[in-house]
């Protein structure tokens, strides 16, 4: 019985684990999302500045403002390729451990330890 009691603390720490991991890919893609979005809207005005003829410093400020979007765009991107891999490894595990117990336990939605 100590086994299995074992076996399924840690199935339960392994569901815990994966909880984390799909929130940080989700929040990280969300950031990534963001900063696409953002580098979309400035190129559409830098093509209307440049089209317009607009003032050099405009131009300017939509260039760095260009280069910082892209900027957070690879670190999220870096980021979310970390984040992903510990996913699925986190997943990996989670499927092998509840292979070995035969079920899945219920885990409640919040972060506190079962007492």
């Amino acid at each position: 019985m100590s086994d299995n009691t074992d076996l399924e603390n840690r199935v339960v720490e392994a569901i815990r684990h994966y909880r984390e991991a799909l929130t940080q890919v989700e929040n990280l893609e969300r950031e990534d999302a963001s900063a696409h979005r953002t580098l979309t809207s400035t190129l559409l005005d830098l093509g209307r500045a440049m089209q317009d003829e607009a003032a050099p410093s405009l131009k300017d400020s939509l260039l760095e403002i260009g280069s910082a979007a892209v900027s957070r765009s690879d670190k999220a991107w870096a980021a979310l390729s970390e984040a992903t891999a510990r996913l699925e490894s986190a997943r990996l595990t989670l499927v092998a451990l509840a292979q070995q117990l035969g079920y899945i336990p219920e885990v409640s939605m919040g972060s506190a330890d079962p007492a």
